[in-house]
């Protein structure tokens, strides 16, 4: 898409949502990381529970370097979870002529003013339908609902959902 000033960008993370998601999977890394060789020890006694060998060795986890070493491990693996959240949350550059999708910094997909028959909310997706209902997108944009809408109806989409 050319540099058009009448281009609008929607969707990502911006930086509170980062912080937000990388503290969250951060902090339920550690938590994980910290209670997960207890609760595989109360579970593998469990008669019910399947799976009793491998839950077992997960509980043995229990040397002196791993009282420490297992919460830092969930971290690592909640953060780098995270991040790969964030990265990979859709990004739209909505033109008058045309909408870009973009993930990791690359288009994914480029969707022709022509093929758009409706825009509209499903949950935290946004659905773009063609004139045979057929979806050309349906993924969480993120981001305030409003900004989204505004977006599309100020280059002329066809919108059909709430007015926030």
């Amino acid at each position: 898409m050319t540099e058009d000033p009448s281009t609008r960008t929607v969707g990502g993370f911006d930086r509170a949502g980062r912080t937000w998601v990388l503290a969250l999977f951060g902090v339920g890394g550690v938590a994980v990381g910290a209670i997960l060789p207890p609760l595989a020890r109360w579970a593998a006694e469990l008669p019910w529970v399947p799976f009793e060998g491998p839950i077992r060795l997960l509980g043995s986890f229990d040397d002196a370097w791993l009282v420490w070493g297992r919460p830092v491990l969930g971290l690592a693996a909640g953060l780098a979870f995270a991040a790969w959240v964030v990265v990979s949350s859709a990004v739209l550059e909505i033109g008058p002529g045309q909408i870009q999708v973009r993930r990791r910094g690359q288009v994914e997909r480029v969707i022709e003013r022509g093929t758009v028959a409706a825009v509209y909310p499903r949950g935290a997706k946004v659905v773009i339908e063609t004139e045979s209902g057929r979806k050309v997108l349906e993924d969480d944009v993120e981001g305030d609902k409003a900004a989204i809408r505004g977006a599309f109806v100020d280059q002329g989409y066809p919108w059909e959902g709430p007015l926030k």
